[in-house]
């Protein structure tokens, strides 16, 4: 009843991550018994470091079935997910395109 590796998407509830995006960072660790992943890292020596740290701590060592070190894809942000001064960043920037445009043009 396995997915094709390489396939799916991750159902972790965070549609932002999705398996088979290219090859490259950032990485992160899936434990499928637990239904976790772990938060992205950029090499996947790191990500393989997390998963040992997991086994070790919630699985005493052993290795789940399933269990995956898979590359994650960022979502673009949104004007909600922006930190304030991200938002205040980009009205600036936009009120400064705004007023050279009206100067241009006026």
């Amino acid at each position: 009843m396995s997915q094709l590796r390489g396939k799916s998407s991750i159902m972790s509830g965070d549609d932002t991550r999705v398996r088979g995006a290219p090859v490259g960072g950032p990485y992160a660790y899936r434990c499928p018994q637990c239904r976790t992943t772990s938060e992205p890292m950029e090499t996947k020596p790191a990500a393989r470091a997390e998963g040992h740290e997991h086994r070790r701590l919630f699985h005493g060592g052993h290795h789940p079935d399933g269990e995956e070190v898979i590359r994650v894809e960022y979502a673009p942000k949104g004007w909600s997910d922006m930190e304030p001064w991200e938002r205040a960043l980009s009205v600036a920037v936009i009120l400064a395109l705004a007023i050279g445009l009206m100067i241009k043009l006026g």
